[in-house]
């Protein structure tokens, strides 16, 4: 078993949005300035998957850092040992682990699985990557790893595997902490899809109705929207290359809080975002793409509203139509009606 540090810890400092007002510091105020994490991994012979972690047997180690967000508890491992003597186990080859327990979802995958994918290439020599069968459900997840030429197979959770040698890679960072140089390699991955014309588009993501975080009053901001020759559009109802050839084409990109926010991974240059946020929240995740645009060299954009909860994942907003046109008045982009 073997460390290799591939990037160095570092001191992260954040680009401040374009229409920042000093009174709503309190949203940014922890973000200004972090330290991002080493990025390293683990070239292991012969570790054992047990359900969803990594276990080392020669020294009764979980890795469960690497696969879980908060870790697993004592009595989580108990059962897996548990789990490791009761089932037969089946071999693997040459794999590399690259996800979490939060991968399914859209955000995660972009931002952390496929960074972690790519920050461990040079140490791939036939390995293939693993990943849980509940993850196949996910168009998008089979989809990137195609058009980036990755081999991959899915596992079974009630099965236990021996692999041969495992590269584990560590995550990235903390919650809506990235890497710069780890996303543009994810996006150069996915260059080849896009156009030599200039973007021109205004697109906002519609969400459709969910427990939480609907927009109470879309249709009056769907009326300022479309006096502005925004595009609404659901992008549930595309497929991930035309998802990207989208973003390709859009110099602005509008949307509440969500993890729609990622595909501005896809849009060229410096492009330009909107995020409606809640007025109340400064938390890690609320500034995910506050800090993904920085990352990028986006120029970010934030609306402020009022919400049903201070948290927002559990909030529904309702816009502020006013203050929307007038940031919109002042983000000087090509009209996509010409």
């Amino acid at each position: 078993m073997k460390k290799h540090v591939v990037l160095n810890e570092r001191i992260i400092e954040r680009v401040a949005p374009k229409n920042f007002k000093p009174q709503d510091d309190h949203l940014f105020k922890r973000y200004w300035k972090t330290v991002a994490p080493e990025c390293h991994l683990w070239i292991i012979e012969k570790p054992l998957v047990i359900r969803d972690s990594i276990f080392y047997p020669k020294s009764f180690k979980f890795f469960d850092r690497y696969t879980h967000y908060n870790g697993i508890s004592f009595l989580g491992k108990l059962m897996r040992v548990f789990f490791w003597v009761t089932k037969k186990k089946v071999s693997l080859g040459k794999s590399v682990w690259i996800h979490d327990n939060f991968s399914g979802n859209y955000f995660h995958w972009f931002a952390e699985c496929l960074p972690r994918l790519l920050f461990s290439e040079s140490f791939q020599n036939g390995h293939i990557v693993i990943l849980p069968k509940n993850l196949s459900k996910f168009s998008f997840v089979k989809e990137s790893l195609d058009l980036m030429g990755a081999k991959y197979e899915f596992f079974d959770k009630n099965q236990n595997y021996e692999i041969s040698e495992l590269i584990l890679t560590n995550r990235i960072g903390r919650i809506s902490e990235f890497r710069k140089e780890l996303l543009f390699k994810v996006k150069a991955k996915f260059d080849f899809l896009g156009s030599n014309e200039a973007p021109k588009r205004k697109i906002y993501i519609r969400r459709k109705p969910a427990k939480a975080r609907n927009i109470l009053n879309e249709e009056a901001v769907l009326k300022v929207l479309s006096d502005h020759h925004v595009e609404s559009l659901y992008l549930d109802d595309f497929n991930l290359i035309d998802e990207i050839r989208l973003m390709d084409e859009t110099c602005l990109l509008i949307s509440i809080h969500g993890a729609g926010l990622t595909n501005m991974l896809f849009m060229q240059g410096s492009g330009n975002v909107l995020e409606f946020r809640n007025e109340e929240d400064g938390g890690a995740s609320t500034n995910s793409f506050f800090n993904l645009a920085s990352e990028l060299g986006i120029n970010y954009y934030y609306l402020t509203n009022k919400t049903t909860s201070h948290k927002t994942n559990h909030a529904d907003f309702e816009i502020d139509v006013e203050k929307l046109n007038d940031i919109l008045t002042t983000i000087h982009l090509p009209s996509n009606n010409a």
